[in-house]
C-alpha cells in the first residue's frame, strides 16, 4: 500500500466478545505525504474507549522484522465522532552513516466521511544523514477534499472486549448507557463520520 492518510472508523458489527483479533475498516484521504514509510507488520490494540471516543495503541506485531516494522513506542490514535488525532514516530534509514527518526501529529475534524476533512499535520525529524547530524520540521494546514476518501482495513488485535463492555456506552460525566445503544451508534459511525487519521505505515 502506498504512503497515505488513513482516516478509521469503529465497526463493532465486527466485534464480538469472544474473538480476541478483528478488523476495523476505515477511509483514506491521499494527497498529503512526508514520505512516511510502508510498515506492513503492525496491528492495533484498543486502550481506552467510551460513547465520545476511541484510543487506539499501533505497534509492530510480534516478531515483525526491522523491514516490516520500526515502531519502538506505540503510536497513540484518538478517534472521536467528527474528530481525530494522531501521534506517533518511525525510524528511517538504519545505516551506520544515516538513521532518522521522525515524530509527526495529525488532527482532522470533519462531519461525514463523504465531506472534506480540515486537518493539521506536524512532523518533527531529527538524527544524522552522512554521519552528521540533521534536524527539520514542518507545520501544514489544509482541507482533504471528499474526492480523496477510500476504504481500508486494519486490524485490532488487542482489547477487543471493550467495544462490547458498558464503558463503551458512557459518556465521561454521566452514567453508562444501554449496550445495545453502543452497538447501534458504532454501526453507523461510517454514516455518522467518526473517524481517526493514522497512516498507511501501519497496515
Amino acid at each position: 500500500m502506498h504512503p497515505k492518510h488513513l482516516l478509521l472508523t469503529l465497526a463493532a458489527t465486527l466485534v464480538s466478545a469472544k474473538e480476541d483479533k478483528t478488523t476495523v475498516p476505515g477511509w483514506d484521504a491521499t494527497g498529503i505525504s512526508f514520505s512516511i514509510p510502508t510498515y506492513t507488520g503492525t496491528a492495533a490494540s484498543v486502550a481506552g474507549i467510551n460513547a465520545e471516543e476511541t484510543t487506539y495503541h499501533i505497534s509492530c506485531t510480534k516478531g515483525a522484522p526491522k523491514e516490516y516494522c520500526q515502531i519502538d513506542k506505540p503510536w497513540t490514535l484518538i478517534q472521536g465522532k467528527e474528530t481525530f488525532s494522531m501521534t506517533g514516530s518511525y525510524t528511517v534509514g538504519t545505516t551506520e552513516t544515516d538513521r532518522i527518526t521522525a515524530t509527526r501529529h495529525y488532527d482532522c475534524k470533519f462531519k461525514n466521511y463523504s465531506e472534506s476533512a480540515s486537518c493539521s499535520f506536524s512532523v518533527t525529524v531529527t538524527g544524522s544523514v552522512g554521519g552528521g547530524p540533521w534536524s527539520s520540521s514542518a507545520l501544514l494546514e489544509t482541507s482533504i477534499p471528499s474526492s480523496n476518501v477510500g476504504f481500508y482495513d486494519m486490524v485490532v488485535t488487542g482489547g477487543v472486549d471493550k467495544f462490547t463492555k458498558p464503558e463503551a456506552t458512557k459518556t465521561p460525566g454521566a452514567a453508562a448507557g444501554k449496550l445495545v445503544n453502543a452497538r447501534a451508534v458504532a454501526t453507523g459511525v461510517p454514516l455518522a463520520g467518526a473517524a481517526a487519521v493514522a497512516v498507511a505505515a501501519m497496515l
